[in-house]
């Protein structure tokens, strides 16, 4: 199954139902929507019809809104201008019948650009140089033949432009987006240190809103505080874009594996992103060099996987997240290529959610139901990268859909719950109804009590999804359980060619080559010292004795499973 998270982001090429559905059904887990490009008024239409579509098909999805932040874009521009090698054209103070005269979105730039220094547009796509820079115009000339079009970003490489994290577009967006949307992650643009984050979670308490924010690493400055920078955010995205427009793009590589290693060893969701799977925009599949990049990107420990144009612009959406979806399901079937964190802890937290990822991959379980509030337990146990599913069941809309963000979690609701045991049981009859697990399953349970403090994961518990038809006293030691057909024994019984359990009311010594072959005995006759005890002892078959009416309660051909241990037999196949 697949374990990481698919983030795409909204556009043109989705504005409708039918496409907007069949990218759910491909497999995306989170929709972005980018204030760079478009109003408000657009993106929350957009908003809306995933979360209808999501609705209809019975899904939780996440919404991820992306700042503008502080960069500085292109104005509009008419028709697409095509330039050639030296080709000159011009930013000016404003607007000009001439479509060689292009504006911009920050007034600054006429006060900050020197002749001679080097502009990057569109991530680098077009390169020009500085010729001239006056009050009132700056003059351009092309490095490379390409094109111009409108809102296109303009970066000058090793440097960031001195901004407020927010621009006023933003601010309106994202308060209008949490109190009419609900939207449950704002990506933050160009993030420089951790007072950019303060500024903004300042910014949401004036407003008294709350969501999850997301630090874009994407300058050099971001990379110099990065350890800052995370201890202040919720998640981080490698957005390598202006990435390797900042910085050489030979270090990208490098930088990226930095950053989701810091984030892993943080407990904080990593998103990878830009230019993933961007031949898809126009071709019908992917290089070879891009599936290798989301796939080795999973193996750096990167929770989700984004797609940007690709499904925004692109010309073939739904088969973009299809193939990201296959790219990351093979990735994830093979965890001995990822790179793993050791974790060291002194928080019983995290003692506990790295203690039940242990405990499942050795007992086999069939996955890890995490109760949880805040959904902490959840992204803690999601760190450890565990080998099973980890099911996070919670009260809570807003913390289910923060989660869909999260490598392995699936998302499930339930009601709140006072009690442990009401709460574990919950639990457990959710994930059934989900038929996430199924009867004779094992499952590790984790969660925090009291029960409704967020951040106290301090229980760990291993429970069986089915009840013990009947019980007795187990003689066996050190001995696994034994799981087969019922075999009532009488004189008449004949030796079965499967393994079975012998089912006996008394002893007799004329059932012994009957007893000698069969995988576990269950007895009526109670005690250590009774004539069945003894023998099964001494031949070492693992055995449950004491069991009342156990020759009338079990049928011939029964599957059973046997825990020669604790002395309780299971109908049916029971992990134990």
């Amino acid at each position: 199954m697949r374990r990481t998270k698919i983030v795409a982001t909204l556009g043109p090429a989705c504005d409708n139902v039918e496409v907007m559905t069949q990218l759910l059904q491909a497999g995306v887990d989170v929709v972005r929507v980018n204030l760079s490009h478009g109003e408000w008024d657009l993106h929350q239409k957009r908003i809306r019809l995933a979360r209808h579509a999501a609705q209809q098909l019975g899904k939780e999805i996440g919404v991820m809104l992306d700042t503008q932040g502080p960069e500085v874009r292109l104005g509009p521009i008419q028709k697409t201008l095509h330039l050639e090698i030296d080709d000159t054209f011009y930013i000016g103070r404003k607007g000009s019948e001439s479509d060689r005269i292009l504006t911009v979105t920050w007034p600054g730039l006429f006060g900050l650009l020197q002749t001679g220094q080097t502009l990057w547009i569109d991530d680098g796509r077009l390169v020009v140089e500085v010729r001239s820079v006056t009050n009132d115009l700056i003059t351009l000339a092309a490095k490379n033949r390409g094109d111009v079009d409108s809102q296109k970003k303009l970066s000058l490489p090793g440097y960031g432009w001195p901004l407020d994290p927010l621009t006023q577009k933003d601010r309106d967006a994202i308060v209008r987006g949490v109190t009419e949307e609900g939207i449950d992650f704002v990506a933050l643009s160009f993030v420089r240190t951790a007072e950019d984050i303060f500024a903004v979670r300042r910014f949401l308490e004036e407003q008294q809103i709350s969501t999850f924010l997301m630090a874009k690493i994407e300058n050099p400055l971001g990379m110099d505080h990065l350890d800052e920078i995370l201890q202040v955010s919720d998640g981080v995205m490698v957005a390598r874009g202006d990435l390797g427009v900042e910085l050489p793009e030979e270090e990208v590589p490098e930088l990226q594996k930095t950053i989701i290693r810091q984030a892993n060893l943080m407990g904080r969701p990593v998103v990878t992103a830009t230019q993933m799977l961007e031949s898809m925009v126009d071709q019908e599949r992917p290089t070879r060099a891009e599936a290798t990049d989301v796939a080795n990107a999973i193996w750096d420990g990167t929770d989700a996987v984004m797609l940007s144009a690709e499904t925004a612009v692109g010309k073939h959406p739904v088969e973009s997240v299809a193939m990201m979806a296959k790219i990351a399901e093979r990735a994830d079937a093979h965890p001995e290529y990822a790179h793993r964190i050791k974790f060291t802890t002194d928080r019983i937290a995290d003692a506990v959610s790295r203690a039940s990822a242990e405990i499942a991959a050795e007992l086999h379980a069939r996955a890890i139901l995490t109760v949880t509030e805040s959904g902490y337990t959840a992204r803690m146990v999601s760190r450890c990268k565990p080998s099973v599913p980890v099911v996070a069941i919670s009260p809570h809309q807003t913390t289910l859909r923060q989660l869909t963000l999260y490598w392995g979690v699936e998302g499930l609701a339930m009601n709140s719950a006072i009690h442990t045991t009401d709460m574990v049981r919950q639990a457990i009859e959710v994930a059934r109804e989900a038929a996430v697990v199924a009867e004779g399953d094992l499952v590790v349970v984790t969660a925090g009590v009291p029960h409704g403090t967020p951040g106290t994961t301090n229980l760990v518990r291993v429970e069986m999804i089915t009840d013990p038809v009947l019980e007795g006293q187990g003689l066996g030691v050190n001995v696994g359980s034994v799981t087969g057909a019922v075999m009532v024994v009488n004189n008449q019984s004949v030796i079965p060619d499967s393994p079975f359990v012998a089912v006996v009311d008394g002893y007799d010594q004329s059932w012994l080559p009957i007893l000698d072959q069969a995988a576990a005995i269950v007895a009526s006759n109670p005690g250590w010292t009774s004539d069945i005890a003894v023998y099964a002892l001494s031949r070492k078959i693992p055995a449950v004795v004491g069991v009342v009416d156990a020759t009338r309660k079990l049928k011939d051909g029964q599957i059973v499973t046997v825990d020669p241990v604790r002395g309780v037999i299971y109908l049916g196949k029971t992990q134990v």
